[in-house]
C-alpha cells in the first residue's frame, strides 16, 4: 500500500471493537515522507503468522516465540482491551514479518503495525518516536479516536470522582432537665403552731423558719426548751 499512514476507525470509547477493517489513508505530513512499509519482502518468503495476541503490542508467533512491537507503549488499563481487540483484528492468523533486531512488525503487504496502531488510537508512542510515528499519533489525537476519545481522553486510567464527605452526625439529643420541686411555703405564726404541727424545732433554711421564732438567734427556731 503506497504512502500514507493507515487508519482503521474504532468506535467511540476505549473499550469499543474496531468498526471497520478497510484501511483508510491519512493525509501525509507536509514536508515529510511517510513510510508505512518495511523493506519489500515477498509474502511467500515470510512463512510466519501471528498465533495469538498477548496485548496491544505483544503477540505470539507461529514459531512459538513472543514478539513485542517496538515504538508502542505498554497499554494502559483504560484502553488495553481496545488495543488488544485492534491487534487481534489486524494480526491474528495473519502472515507477518518480525525483525527481532529492531522489534518492527510488518503485515504481509509491508504495512508497519506500529504506525497502524498509532494512527487508529490503539497505541501511544514511547521512548523517542520517529517523525512518522509522531504524525500518526497526532492524526489520532486530532480526530480524536481510540484512546484519545472518551472515556480515556488520552489517559491510561479514568479518574474516579472523589465521593462527597459523609454528612456530619446529628447533634446529640438534649437531656431532659429535671427540676426539683420547690417546697410549699409554710408559715407558723407562733412556735405554738409549729409545736402543734410537729414541725419544731425548725432549722434555718427549712420551711417555716423565721428569725422571729428563733429566740436566741442560733438558727434554730422553736427549740423545745422554750416551750411552756
Amino acid at each position: 500500500m503506497g504512502g500514507g499512514v493507515l487508519l482503521v476507525a474504532l468506535t467511540a470509547g476505549c473499550a469499543a471493537q474496531p468498526q471497520q477493517s478497510t484501511p483508510v489513508a491519512v493525509e501525509k505530513p507536509v514536508g515529510e515522507p511517510v513510510a508505512t512499509t518495511s523493506p519489500s519482502v515477498p509474502p511467500a518468503m515470510l512463512g510466519i503468522t501471528v498465533a495469538s495476541i498477548v496485548d496491544g503490542r505483544t503477540v505470539m508467533l507461529s514459531d512459538g516465540s513472543k514478539a513485542e512491537v517496538s515504538g508502542l507503549a505498554q497499554p494502559g488499563p483504560c484502553w488495553a482491551d481496545a488495543a488488544a481487540a485492534f491487534a487481534r483484528s489486524m494480526l491474528l492468523n495473519q502472515q507477518v514479518r518480525y525483525d527481532r533486531t529492531t522489534g518492527a512488525l510488518s503485515l504481509a503487504d509491508g504495512t508497519d503495525f506500529t504506525l497502524l496502531a498509532l494512527g487508529n488510537g490503539a497505541g501511544r508512542t514511547t521512548g523517542t518516536p520517529s517523525p512518522v510515528q509522531r504524525e500518526a499519533e497526532g492524526a489520532a489525537q486530532r480526530v480524536p479516536i481510540g484512546l484519545w476519545g472518551a472515556p480515556c481522553g488520552g489517559k491510561d486510567t479514568t479518574e474516579t470522582p472523589t465521593p462527597p464527605p459523609p454528612p456530619p452526625p446529628p447533634p446529640p439529643a438534649p437531656k431532659p432537665t429535671t427540676t426539683t420541686p420547690k417546697p410549699k411555703p409554710v408559715f407558723y405564726a407562733t412556735c405554738e403552731d409549729a409545736w402543734r404541727a410537729g414541725a419544731a424545732p425548725i432549722y434555718w433554711g427549712q420551711p417555716g423558719y423565721r428569725v422571729e421564732l428563733d429566740a436566741n438567734r442560733n438558727g434554730i427556731a422553736c427549740e423545745p426548751q422554750y416551750r411552756r
